[in-house]
């Protein structure tokens, strides 16, 4: 088993990182990424897998570093450090995560930006197309070396789908990360040979009694996706599994989302871990 996206480079795993990555060996997890979200984190990344033999490392920059115009300033900079980190360690195995995310927070009462007085997080044009030259700067530098590209995309998946359309051929592979999209978006995104779908343990959360059997129906996407092109994740410290819910996730409970997916699809358990180790060993050179 591999939990392809972890932050176990962060302080919130500093007292007990060796325990955490035992509890996840007991659990039948044999690798663990560490996913860079700016350059410092990617380098944290990087030393991490040099310490572990069962950590490899992702480098990248998360759409919320890019903001406004002077957030690309030091662009050109920060991928050349990105390639560096890449040129330097043979345990770098992707370029991310990085992508788009117009996530926009609802007020405290819940209500949306338009229609309350307050200040919260809205998405202009500026951020949409400052996030978009961070991504494709990324892409560029995923199809110069050769490696796959790890995506954070979050209430952005047609522009996204927009950019990989002209992008793929060159790529290796696309992992699209925390994969939440409704039926209708992904059946675009499967027409695209080299796209696949990582789900976390929020599958493994109750549907919301409207959603259930509907294109928003997150259990549907599991049904849809073929067993060829996902993996799993736990993206921990997030996202803990339903019998978790509120505490800090950690590789070991990467299994579970294996389960549910095997429960979704009706199939056992053994033949998703197969599939995914035969795919994780093909996607990502060097890891077994």
């Amino acid at each position: 088993m591999h939990d392809i996206h972890t932050h176990l480079y962060w302080d919130s795993y500093d007292a007990d990182r060796d325990a955490v990555i035992a509890r996840a060996h007991a659990a039948g997890v044999e690798t663990m990424f560490a996913i860079g979200c700016t350059v410092d984190e990617s380098r944290q990344c990087v030393l991490l897998a040099e310490q572990y033999p069962e950590i490899f490392a992702a480098v990248g920059i998360h759409p919320h570093e890019f903001k406004t115009q002077d957030d690309t300033k030091n662009l050109d900079s920060d991928i050349a450090a990105l390639r560096t980190l890449v040129k330097e360690s043979k345990k770098v195995i992707a370029i991310g995560e990085c992508g788009l995310d117009y996530y926009v927070r609802p007020a405290s009462n819940g209500t949306q930006p338009a229609f309350v007085g307050r200040r919260v997080d809205v998405i202009s044009e500026e951020t949409k197309t400052v996030q978009r030259r961070g991504f494709v700067a990324q892409v560029g530098l995923a199809k110069e070396l050769g490696l796959p590209l790890i995506v954070h995309c979050r209430d952005a998946y047609e522009d996204m789908l927009a950019v990989l359309e002209s992008e793929t051929d060159e790529l290796s592979a696309i992992i699209l990360h925390c994969y939440m999209g409704d039926t209708e978006v992904t059946k675009k995104f499967l027409e695209l040979s080299n796209i696949y779908f990582s789900f976390t343990a929020n599958i493994t959360y109750p549907v919301k009694k409207a959603f259930i059997g509907t294109k928003d129906d997150l259990t549907e996407t599991v049904k849809l996706v073929p067993l060829d092109r996902l993996f799993v994740e736990t993206d921990c410290p997030f996202l803990a599994p339903q019998s978790k819910r509120g505490e800090r996730n950690e590789p070991a409970y990467v299994v579970v989302v294996a389960e549910t997916i095997a429960h979704i699809k009706g199939i056992d358990e053994a033949i998703v871990r197969s599939s995914i180790g035969e795919r994780v060993s093909k996607i990502f050179a060097g890891v077994k």
